[in-house]
């Protein structure tokens, strides 16, 4: 597989986090808490108007179930493509496994 657009690199790159945040979400019922507590900081950050990406998830996050979620973060579509580059699932993969797949697709870039 080689990629030489930067930006499909950073796409394959997400895809696979949210595959790994996905599986996550279906088994670790700390996830979702965590991703609902870091998108309150960050909209709570933006004041009386936050940004619409963080109303989008907030909505996501309020609505459907944990597994609901994971479906979107491995659905593909548009808006899961373009909320994956807003994540609030910050925290949920260690710094070693996100560099590994960093790693991974940047090996594969050359």
């Amino acid at each position: 597989m080689v990629c030489t657009n930067p930006h499909d690199l950073m796409d394959r790159i997400a895809t696979e986090q949210d595959r790994l945040i996905a599986s996550r979400l279906r088994k670790n019922k700390r996830v979702l808490p965590l991703a609902r507590r870091n998108l309150r900081r960050w909209m709570t950050r933006d004041g009386r108007h936050p940004r619409p990406v963080f109303v989008e998830w907030d909505c996501l996050l309020r609505r459907l179930s944990a597994v609901e979620i994971a479906d979107f973060l491995e659905s593909g579509t548009p808006m899961a493509r373009r909320l994956s580059q807003s994540s609030p699932f910050a925290g949920v993969l260690s710094d070693p496994e996100r560099l590994a797949i960093q790693r991974k697709y940047e090996k594969a870039r050359t």
